[in-house]
């Protein structure tokens, strides 16, 4: 079995299952029995042999349980009984065949759900509707685990959330699908002079807070990515729809907490430290900017592009923020 080869080969962190497809020779709706007893035969390591009808995948043929059903039989007499029949007599309803864009993970969550029977049949890729070739589990989980290894190295040590790298491979990945999405930044207001005051370990504790808030949110909200961009600045991609209230969800959680940040200060309502002047000052309690960036009114082309329109959009958030002296939401609703 030989595996296909790209001119160009993805980076593992944008391979989508055709990436890891085998090519296996299939069989036909008028293929002989003996057909494919002598291609398991030849080939110990073949264990499904997909049935096409004009290269539409129709059928499969699994070796075990061919060789047990099929040829071997119950009394054993299965190859004399089925010798002359064709493979579309004998053949399986295909179990799972997963169009060749599909993500890894999408894919992974598919196989899961399939019945004990099949949980560990190979998949079936097409690639426009016709027969593209077959992903054995264990390239599909070795290559899950490879991916993970890395994003778990670029993960930040504190919240374990994905860093930089992963963030721009997912950001990248939804303008080549043309996908429209949304960007929410989020960091939080007065950071360093909170830092300052009560000290580097309560600070880690609000940073390590918003990442449990981010992790509890997206187990109601499966299809968001977030990443932690590093120190107090994060992010969320996410659909149009629930951009702003997955913010709004973020704000009224941090919120909760904060007489647990600011101890004795919660009732007085501000805290006295130093700002970037060195001089004394009053600061309001904790409070979030959260900034997003619609692809839907901006022609996003690239990383960096999205990055310089973010820039200006964080910065009228952080604005409006300074004047209300609260968490803001600010959704840049420009169209280019």
């Amino acid at each position: 079995m030989k595996s296909f080869k790209c001119d160009i080969e993805p980076s593992i962190l944008d391979l989508s299952i055709g990436d890891i497809a085998i090519r296996v020779e299939p069989l036909y709706k008028t293929s002989k029995i003996m057909d494919a007893f002598f291609k398991f035969m030849k080939d110990e390591e073949l264990s499904l042999i997909p049935v096409l009808d004009n290269n539409i995948v129709i059928g499969q043929i699994h070796r075990n349980r061919f060789l047990e059903h099929t040829v071997l039989g119950r009394f054993g007499y299965g190859i004399h009984l089925n010798a002359q029949k064709s493979i579309f007599e004998v053949m399986e309803k295909p179990n799972l065949v997963i169009d060749y864009h599909m993500t890894l993970e999408d894919a992974s969550m598919i196989v899961q759900k399939r019945e004990l029977r099949n949980l560990y049949d190979d998949i079936i890729v097409s690639r426009n509707n016709e027969y593209y070739g077959i992903v054995p589990i264990n390239v599909l989980l070795e290559t899950i685990t490879q991916r993970s290894l890395i994003i778990a190295r670029d993960a930040n040590p504190l919240t374990g959330l994905p860093g930089n790298w992963a963030i721009q491979r997912e950001i990248e990945r939804k303008i080549r699908c043309k996908c429209p999405f949304n960007v929410c930044y989020i960091d939080i207001n007065h950071f360093k002079p909170y830092n300052d005051y009560y000290g580097f370990e309560k600070g880690d504790k609000v940073i390590s807070s918003i990442g449990n808030i981010l992790n509890k949110i997206k187990k109601d909200f499966p299809e968001i990515f977030i990443g932690h961009i590093g120190g107090d600045d994060f992010i969320i991609i996410c659909n149009n729809e629930v951009s702003e209230l997955v913010c709004k969800r973020v704000i009224k959680e941090f919120e909760e907490l904060l007489p647990y940040f600011h101890e004795g200060d919660f009732i007085k309502g501000y805290y006295v430290s130093k700002n970037r002047k060195d001089e004394q000052e009053a600061f309001n309690l904790l409070s979030l900017t959260c900034a997003i960036v619609s692809t839907e009114t901006r022609n996003i082309t690239s990383f960096a592009h999205l990055a310089s329109i973010a820039s200006e959009v964080k910065a009228e958030a952080k604005r409006l923020s300074r004047v209300s002296k609260t968490s803001v939401i600010f959704k840049d609703r420009r169209n280019e």
